[in-house]
Order: C-alpha cells, then sequence, then structure tokens
C-alpha cells in the first residue's frame, strides 16, 4: 500500500521530506461456473506447508482485528462468477468455497456484507439456511465436519455493495475499504486490512491464503479486470465474461475487481512475463509513460531481488487517492497524484508497489502486527530506487524518515506494535526501511541482497511472523540480529542511526 504523506513533488519520498522539512435490486446471476484453477508454481519443500495441497494455510486469529476471519477455517479456493447490472449497480454472484475445517466443526462462519440477498446456500448439496451475526454469515453445516475434512460451500446472492469504515488516519481513510460504486455506475475495490466481505463470503484474514478463479460477466463493451492472471474472455451478443485465475495462493487483502471502460496496454517484463495496464479509457492517457515503464521497473526490481515471483503482473487504474499491491494486478488510484498527472510520481509509486509483490504478496505477514515486513520492504525497495535515479539522496532520505518516523510512533505506535485505529501509517514504513538499511551496513550490500532474494524463494506462497524473519536473518548472516530487530520495532522513539558515510 502506498503511504500517504503530504506530498510535494515526489510520491512518497517528497511527501516525508516535505512533512519533515516543515517541522436492493435483484440481478441476473450468470449461469458460470469456472472449473477451480490448477497450482502452476510448484510449494518448495523449505516451506511450511509443503506436502499440502495448494490453497492450504494454518488459519491464525489476528490480534489487531480479531472480528474479522475464523482460525477454525481454512478456505483453499474460492471460485466467483459474478455479474454486473450499471443501470442498478447490482452485483449478483455465484461462490464456490473449498473449505477445511481446522477442527470438528457444525457450522460455517465466515466474513460477508448484509447488503446482500442470499438466495441460495448449500453445503456438500445440501440446502442449508443460514443467519446473520454482524458482518458475519453463519451456515449450518447439518453435520459435523471434521477437523482436516473438506467440504464444499456454494452461495448465490446479489445486491448493491457498501463500504466498511477505514481503521486509520491516513489521507484517504475517508473512502472506505471495500467494493464500490462509482457516480457513472462502475466499480472498484481495495480492501487492506479486510473489505473483501463487502463482496464475496471470505475468511477475511491475512494467514488464510486461497487459490482464486474470478470470472465477471458484464455488457458489452465494458471491462473487468481482477488479480490473478488474466485467462481470456467470452461473448455473446450483450455481454462479455472476463476471467482471471491465482494460482499461487493469495491472501483476501490483496484481491481485487474493477469494472468499467478501460484501455488495455501490452507489455513484457523480464523473463517474458506479460505485463498488462488497465487505463480508465479518456481519463488516464498521462499516466501511459509511468506505466510504460513497468518492464524497467520490474527489470530493477529483480536483479535486486531475484526473479518475479509470479506467472504476470499488471496494474489497474482506479477513482482513489491511494494505491494498492494487489496480487499480480496493482490497483492505482488515480487521485493519488492530483488532478496533474506527474509522470516521475506514478512511476515511484508503481515501483513501490510492484516491489510488495516480492515483500507482501509472495510473502505475506502470518497477521496484522506484520504489517511492518510488507511496508519495510517495499519503501525501502523504493528509497534505493529513488536514490539511484538521483531524486534524492541518503542523507535527504534519513533526515526525513527520523523526523517522520519519530512522529508516527508517538501517533501510531511503534511498528511491531501499531494502533489497531491507526492502520499502515508511516509507523510500519519508515522505523522498519531504516531497519532493513542498518542490516545492509552491517553486512554488506552482497550479503543483504542475497538475503532479501533467499527470503523471498525459501518463504514463498506462505505467511510469515517476526520470529521467523528474525531467525532467517540470523541464520543467513551468521550474526545475531535479534536485539536490533526489537529495538526498531518495539521502541517508542526512533532509536539511533548509523550516519551517511
Amino acid at each position: 500500500m502506498t503511504a500517504t504523506s503530504p506530498r510535494v513533488a515526489r510520491g512518497v519520498v517528497a511527501g516525508v521530506l516535505a512533512v519533515a522539512l516543515a517541522t436492493s435490486t435483484s440481478a441476473c446471476i450468470r449461469p458460470v461456473r469456472p472449473t477451480p484453477p490448477q497450482p502452476s508454481v510448484s510449494v518448495s519443500p523449505a516451506q511450511s506447508n509443503a506436502g499440502h495441497e495448494p490453497g492450504w494455510s494454518q488459519p491464525k486469529a489476528d490480534p489487531l482485528y480479531p472480528d474479522y476471519g475464523n482460525p477454525d477455517l481454512d478456505v483453499l479456493s474460492y471460485t466467483l462468477a459474478l455479474s454486473w447490472t450499471p443501470a442498478t449497480n447490482t452485483l449478483g454472484a455465484f461462490a464456490t468455497l473449498k473449505i477445511r475445517p481446522t477442527r470438528d466443526v457444525t457450522e460455517l462462519s465466515l466474513d460477508f456484507a448484509d447488503s446482500y440477498t442470499v438466495d441460495t446456500v448449500e453445503v456438500d448439496g445440501a440446502a442449508s439456511t443460514p443467519r446473520r451475526s454482524g458482518h458475519k454469515i453463519v451456515v449450518p453445516a447439518g453435520k459435523t465436519l471434521a477437523k482436516d475434512s473438506h467440504m464444499t460451500l456454494t452461495m448465490s446472492y446479489h445486491g448493491v455493495p457498501h463500504q466498511v469504515p477505514f481503521p486509520s488516519n491516513r489521507s484517504d481513510a475517508a473512502e472506505g475499504l471495500g467494493l464500490r460504486p462509482t457516480a457513472d455506475h462502475e466499480a472498484w475495490t481495495m480492501q487492506e486490512p479486510y473489505g473483501a466481505s463487502t463482496w464475496y463470503p471470505v475468511n477475511d484474514q491475512p494467514s488464510d491464503e486461497a487459490l482464486y478463479d474470478i470470472s465477471v460477466t458484464v455488457p458489452s463493451g465494458w471491462t473487468a479486470v481482477a488479480s490473478g492472471t488474466p485467462s481470456g474472455s467470452t461473448s455473446t451478443a450483450s455481454d462479455v465474461t472476463w476471467r482471471y485465475v491465482s494460482a499461487d495462493p493469495v491472501a483476501s487483502y490483496l484481491v481485487t475487481l474493477a469494472i468499467g471502460h478501460y484501455t488495455k496496454v501490452s507489455a513484457t517484463g523480464p523473463g517474458g512475463v506479460p505485463v498488462t495496464s488497465w487505463l480508465r479509457t479518456g481519463k488516464d492517457e498521462g499516466a501511459r509513460p509511468a506505466v510504460n515503464q513497468m518492464p524497467q521497473l520490474l527489470t530493477w526490481l529483480t536483479d535486486h531481488f531475484g526473479p518475479y515471483p509470479f506467472p504476470s503482473a499488471g496494474v489497474v487504474f482506479v477513482d482513489s487517492n491511494s494505491g494498492m499491491e494487489t496480487q499480480q494486478m496493482i490497483t492505482m488510484g488515480a487521485k493519488a497524484t492530483g488532478s496533474t498527472v506527474d509522470v516521475p510520481e506514478v512511476t515511484e509509486i508503481l515501483l513501490h508497489e510492484l516491489a510488495h509483490q516480492w515483500f507482501g504478496d509472495s510473502v505475506t505477514p502470518t497477521d496484522w502486527l506484520g504489517l511492518w515486513l510488507n511496508e519495510g520492504f517495499a519503501m525501502y525497495a523504493e528509497m534505493l530506487w529513488t536514490i539511484d535515479q538521483h531524486t534524492i539522496t541518503e542523507q535527504q532520505w534519513v533526515t526525513s524518515s527520523i523526523a517522520g518516523d519519530n512522529r508516527s510512533r508517538a501517533a501510531a505506535g511503534p511498528p511491531g506494535h501499531p494502533r489497531p485505529d491507526h492502520f499502515a501509517e508511516n509507523n510500519v514504513y519508515l522505523g522498519p526501511a531504516m531497519m532493513l538499511r542498518e542490516i545492509k551496513l552491517q553486512v554488506g550490500d552482497s550479503e543483504f541482497f542475497a538475503m532479501a532474494r533467499d527470503w523471498v524463494q525459501t518463504q514463498r506462497n506462505q505467511p510469515v511472523d517476526r520470529a521467523g524473519f528474525t531467525a532467517f536473518v540470523n541464520r543467513h548472516t551468521g550474526k545475531d540480529f535479534t536485539a536490533l530487530i526489537d529495538k526498531w520495532l518495539d521502541s517508542p522513539t526512533t532509536p539511533n542511526t548509523t550516519p551517511v558515510r
């Protein structure tokens, strides 16, 4: 996710530097039931889920937002057949969830917005009558579902999507979280830390990753974009169905959906990876020079952090003030840079969100106490890139980061213990990035980048936590960085920083 400090000229860097220096209608449910996706990337034997089927997770209750998610369930895959009716802003859907209970259960409790009318529910083909409990939908199984058994939940529903509040003081917090219609009857979503439940039934917590197969039927002339690998489209006289498949597991906050009128820009990245950019037709043409640099940005990241971890890359522009590292298809807020497109700034934001494909997407946090793992690496990659581009000096970055980090720790808590109502503020960006700088200064560039590359390759497609990161760093470097990591993550003020040499 893009940080939201006030902006002057160069995205996040300029923003931080500036701050430091300044002191319900029914819809047709389309009979589209795509085949569940098959994995395309094998799971490394070093991973904790080795030997399990794709989509297998070890869900853990989230300490920051315990009302979301259900650690009793592991969703293995989501198959979502969606339809969008612009005239009424109505989403219709048929959802198929493959679920593994992590203990014996008699009912299935999932996050799902109450703005939808549920038409049918079945558990292993038997009809069930669900009940509501706040933002949860609870489905009786009609029997005891044994731990580690497998079952299928299907649900058809329709309704007009509504957002949920964003627990933060960020400047983009007023937008809320989740799927929202626009004034011209298009739709888009951003949903970190939760908000996926505003458009499908979901175990909305980062520790439960799953495979996704998303098909979206829209009127002819419209485009639907989702996270995952584009898998073509099929058309009739009146509509078109777009399909996207994620064969690598995805955390729910990293799933995206955008529906509207788009212009497609295609390119090829390092290793032949296809890169697809979607610009809102007639609105985002000024951003084309930035998206044209996506292959170069991916090359820079690959040179530093190893092979791009997914089979495709892309970006879709939406009517937002923020940006989001949604997996394989970045969701880019077209309002993030103001009314005039600042191409260098858009490019920098794209670099940040692309860095997340390695740090935050391929390797995700076990819970939201670990957001610093995502943002620290992405921010540090961004800083290194901007220094390479000569848009800021290392001294400027260190000076501005110290000032911004101290302020944010005071307001939002230390990076390892963020306050729940201050989600994704500068405390989880700046300090962790400086912590990585301290580690690099001690071990040297060669060892640091070797460690970063190995971190992604050995931990890919699974959630990780602070203890796992610390143990990995110590093992890889042969040095004990426990005290340094704890100091940077736990201190209420910014620790002493090594001066720029």
